[in-house]
């Protein structure tokens, strides 16, 4: 269970919008296969527009470098997955270094997922829940999305 208010949970998961937006652009910027690329900048728009919600919808502010200690917690470091794949900062090409970048979105999205179910199942105003769960269902979408594009893949090398 949740040991936040509806507040900090509103402002946990513009963290983890944000934590997601960043990593997808940056892997945007990594990645010269076209439809790779197009991917991640689908995701990081997609981010966009849930940090977008967030903040319009419930006057959460921007996120806030501060919330981040707090919130470590109930956060995916994605940068430390993507060292520990070795996903490096240049660009990279063929379907292995495609298939790590995805195997992190796949666990951010995974992580997104069951945020969100838990978070829900904390807050009491019904306008929030909504939001929770159309969140959910979304980043759901994500999920489906990186599994085709992986599943398309050709196998991984032995």
């Amino acid at each position: 269970m949740l040991d936040l208010n509806e507040i900090e949970i509103l402002q946990v998961a513009l963290a983890h919008e944000e934590r997601a937006r960043a990593f997808y652009v940056r892997m945007a910027d990594r990645h010269d296969d076209s439809t790779a690329r197009d991917l991640f900048v689908f995701l990081s728009r997609e981010e966009e527009g849930h940090i977008r919600r967030l903040t319009s919808r419930y006057g959460i502010q921007e996120f806030e470098k501060a919330w981040e200690e707090k919130s470590l917690p109930y956060l995916i470091d994605l940068d430390r997955l993507a060292r520990e794949e070795g996903v490096g900062t240049q660009v990279t090409t063929g379907p292995e270094a495609v298939r790590r970048g995805l195997g992190i979105a796949r666990k951010a999205e995974t992580h997104a997922i069951a945020f969100y179910a838990e978070a829900g199942k904390v807050v009491e105003d019904p306008s929030t829940k909504t939001l929770l769960a159309e969140l959910e269902g979304e980043e759901r979408n994500h999920l489906a999305k990186i599994e085709g594009y992986l599943a398309d893949l050709p196998p991984a090398p032995l």
